[in-house]
């Protein structure tokens, strides 16, 4: 583990950060940052145990953390307003928390089934640990899972809300947003206490990295994960760790886009729900889409000031819920530029039949996840698919 420096002052924005935080840790030549691919690291010749890499970097097996892996740390760091530990998949990371504080009554609500498992297998080990709703009354030390934005819906919560209830008793708030990452959301600004990534999501952002972000504001606490992460080895490879950096370079520019084309096709399709009892929409067939839901979509509380909580947009997954499974399956596995396949994130397109996984699904509900394709490109397939599917309805074919 290093110790993380900041940026000059007046470096404020996070496209700048992205690709220079980071860069007091770089003591070669190279400009793009190298793989480190060693599994054990040479000693300091002159005094054990010391910095033996650059300042303040002392490195000595793979387990307890690699160049490659402090550089990304560093980045998300400063991106997130925080002190990061990385670990192999996102659900470790939700363990590790899980391990680390020992609560015996965890708050949440179903959101992310894999959640709904860590959580499971967290009571084999601590039998006393029972699980409550978000709306039950909290007490101290009270460990309150806040997903949001929720999976698989993309809509969100109030953060401060339950920051408030949860800080009115002295519990702790940790907020998942992995559906909402820098820069469309910072939790810390509204109270959040630990704030958790699935890195593998838009962190990485190109499906091909699995690892998982804890965020603390405590360097101690920061200091304790990444001791505990040593022990249990849930540590990122050294490829997992370079992917990941190279794709933090361009996270603003990627999430933003997508957020933006997200919330265009999103307003599309619900227009095209809406005129399921009126006329066709722009090409989509009457009653072919039942709803929409995304956070451009939701009705808020009037004390919820959402443009605070999200300034630069909404999440870019949304679901979209079809008038029949049948036809839901059809419209994932026939999309042309929307890939069919779980996960998100990514810079291509995907769409997820959730009930396939997780079967408190409706299994007429499909999730979209956004990537960088063009509006008028997605809109077309889309509107393409949908008619294919009811003609095929038509004929008897689903």
């Amino acid at each position: 583990m290093v110790h993380n420096e900041n940026l000059p002052s007046r470096v404020t924005h996070m496209s700048t950060s992205s690709l220079h935080a980071d860069a007091y840790l770089n003591e070669g030549p190279d400009v793009a940052p190298v793989i480190s691919t060693s599994s054990t690291y040479l000693f300091n010749k002159h005094e054990h145990g010391a910095n033996n890499y650059g300042k303040d970097q002392w490195y000595e097996y793979s387990r307890y953390g690699t160049p490659t892996l402090a550089r990304a740390e560093a980045v998300i760091s400063k991106l997130t307003h925080g002190f990061a530990t990385v670990h192999s998949s996102g659900l470790s990371s939700l363990f590790s928390l899980l391990i680390h504080f020992r609560p015996t009554r965890i708050i949440m609500k179903h959101g992310y089934f894999g959640s709904d498992n860590v959580v499971s297998i967290y009571r084999s080990v601590v039998p006393e640990a029972v699980v409550l709703g978000l709306d039950c009354e909290y007490k101290e030390n009270d460990f309150v899972w806040l997903e949001t934005p929720v999976n698989p819906t993309g809509e969100i919560e109030d953060i401060q809300y339950f920051a408030n209830k949860a800080h009115a008793v002295n519990a702790r708030l940790v907020v998942d947003s992995t559906f909402a990452p820098p820069p469309l959301c910072d939790p810390f600004k509204h109270g959040a206490d630990i704030v958790m990534h699935s890195g593998t999501k838009y962190f990485a952002g190109h499906a091909d990295v699995l690892c998982g972000v804890v965020i603390v504001k405590c360097s101690k606490t920061n200091e304790a994960l990444h001791r505990q992460r040593d022990v249990l080895g849930d540590v990122p490879g050294n490829l997992e760790s370079w992917l990941l950096l190279r794709s933090l370079r361009t996270l603003e520019l990627r999430v933003l886009q997508q957020s933006k084309t997200c919330q265009m096709l999103v307003s599309w399709l619900a227009n095209g729900a809406k005129g399921s009892t009126l006329v066709e929409t722009d090409g989509i067939p009457v009653g072919s889409i039942v709803s929409v839901k995304h956070a451009s979509t939701q009705t808020f509380s009037p004390s919820f000031d959402v443009c605070n909580q999200h300034p630069h947009g909404f999440g870019p997954v949304f679901s979209i819920l079809f008038s029949s499974k049948e036809q839901a399956l059809y419209v994932a596995r026939n999309l042309k530029l929307t890939t069919f396949a779980t996960s998100l994130g990514a810079v291509v397109s995907l769409v997820d039949w959730r009930h396939g996984g997780d079967s408190a699904q409706d299994p007429r509900l499909l999730r979209v996840s956004i990537g960088l394709e063009n509006i008028e490109d997605l809109k077309n397939d889309w509107r393409s698919t949908i008619v294919a599917s009811e003609s095929a309805i038509r004929k008897n074919k689903l």
